[in-house]
């Protein structure tokens, strides 16, 4: 048996609700669900009622009676040597957790569910990918600007912000009306939407603060790594900072993670209802451009598309804000030709897959200025998985392709990273850009 993994089950079972027990149970195999997984491409056995069950055969296996006396024969089993946990590394690192599984599952089965429950129990016998390790233990330090370099950056970043803004930066101020959040994932990944919405903040005339430094890397990395205790704790600074300044709207530019996670799984995971609201950066400027607080100027340019971040339209049904303003810019607009909005197809980088490949490594590496030493089990894990990646960004490449669009307007820094970064590798003529960037010098004050 596996050092600590009694243990560890025994954790992740206790957590069970009559939701979660429905997903174990009621699975038929149909495959419905297969063709929308980004990462089916990468081989049949990645499927998501495949990587959903390697958690059915230790719920079999601990909870019912037929899993205790006849085991394997009734699918159920514990893994038991290391051969079995990198099979299960590889199922939990080769899902997105973009709920595509759970809106196409005719009996409402997420699957991407079951795969945090089994990152959860991975967590805890060792298996998490140490750039995602890494950056938990960023994200759970007193600051997340954890070295000169990165302080660096970051300062860097607030005082291009000045410049752009002609004066000081409103930080840390209480009693404003919008509290903006950046995450550090933005300063490394997407740098220039940061001074683009403070910009745009600063344009409207908006009464807003930001923190003197980021709260979270991409909060909560606890999500992505299956720990609820450290998840737990980067709600409670959140929630903390909100308090001392006390904001009304959390506002967002990164409708990733933090977005969904925030507005939805918070409450339940801190037993209590925020004081404020989350929104994201396209729900304020499509407000402002319906009250008629701001216009925006229609040009001719090239073909314009918008792609759908998973955990900002799936996750969280901000949908149509995004489209009323993109459509109100440009007279060159046509949507994605396979799906939009909830029924969007993903990136394929997500819940910390990008951050975990070969390339991925090293680019938070450069970002930090630190070497991150990987386990010995990661240096068979990764080349495999930086194939299947791309592989799986490539889906979205070749449908973006379809419709020759020369622009993608998205709103997520993580769907930027991916989409460009597959742009180059199949050598496409078009770029992915952040909604605020997009628009900034298309705003006009009324």
């Amino acid at each position: 048996m596996i050092e600590g993994i009694e243990k560890a089950i025994d954790t992740v079972i206790a957590d069970l609700d009559s939701v979660t027990l429905h997903f174990l149970e009621s699975c038929v195999s149909c495959g419905i669900c297969a063709p929308f997984c980004p990462y089916t491409i990468a081989g049949p056995i990645y499927e998501p009622a495949d990587k959903a069950e390697e958690m059915r055969y230790i719920y079999r296996k601990k909870m019912t009676i037929a899993g205790k006396v006849l085991g394997p024969l009734v699918g159920a089993k514990y893994p038991k040597d290391e051969k079995d946990l990198d099979r299960m590394v590889n199922m939990a690192y080769r899902c997105v957790n973009c709920r595509y599984c759970y809106q196409t599952c005719a009996f409402g089965i997420y699957s991407g569910k079951l795969v945090i429950m089994l990152r959860r129990i991975l967590d805890k016998v060792g298996r998490t990918p140490s750039t995602l390790k890494y950056l938990q233990s960023v994200e759970l330090s007193d600051s997340v600007l954890i070295n000169d370099k990165v302080r660096e950056k970051w300062e860097g970043i607030l005082e291009e912000a000045r410049k752009a803004i002609g004066k000081d930066l409103p930080l840390d101020k209480e009693g404003a009306e919008v509290v903006y959040l950046p995450w550090l994932v933005e300063a490394m990944l997407t740098p220039e939407v940061i001074v683009s919405t403070i910009k745009i903040l600063d344009m409207v005339g908006e009464n807003w603060t930001m923190p003197s430094e980021p709260l979270g890397f991409e909060p909560p990395m606890g999500v992505i790594v299956g720990d609820r205790e450290s998840e737990r704790k980067v709600f409670r600074k959140i929630n903390s900072y909100m308090a001392k300044v006390g904001g009304k709207k959390a506002l967002m530019s990164h409708g990733g993670t933090p977005y969904m996670e925030m507005r939805f799984e918070m409450p339940f995971v801190m037993n209590e209802r925020p004081s404020y609201d989350v929104i994201h950066v396209t729900e304020y400027l499509a407000d402002l451009y319906e009250k008629g607080k701001i216009r925006i100027r229609k040009e001719e340019n090239g073909k314009v598309t918008w792609h759908d971040p998973c955990k900002l339209a799936r996750g969280s049904g901000v949908v149509e804000q995004p489209r009323i303003l993109v459509k109100a810019s440009t007279t060159n607009y046509e949507d994605l030709p396979r799906g939009t909005g909830m029924y969007s197809h993903c990136c394929g980088g997500g819940t910390g897959i990008a951050l975990i490949t070969c390339d991925g490594r090293k680019l938070v590496e450069e970002f930090i200025g630190e070497k991150i030493k990987p386990a010995e089990w990661e240096e068979k894990f990764c080349p495999p998985l930086e194939e299947d990646y791309k592989k799986a960004i490539k889906q979205k490449i070749d449908e973006i392709s379809e419709i020759n669009a020369n622009i993608v307007v998205t709103g997520c820094s993580t769907c930027i990273y991916n989409i460009n970064k597959g742009a180059t590798l199949y050598d496409r003529d078009f770029q992915a850009v952040h909604i605020v960037q997009y628009l900034l010098d298309k705003i006009e004050v009324t």
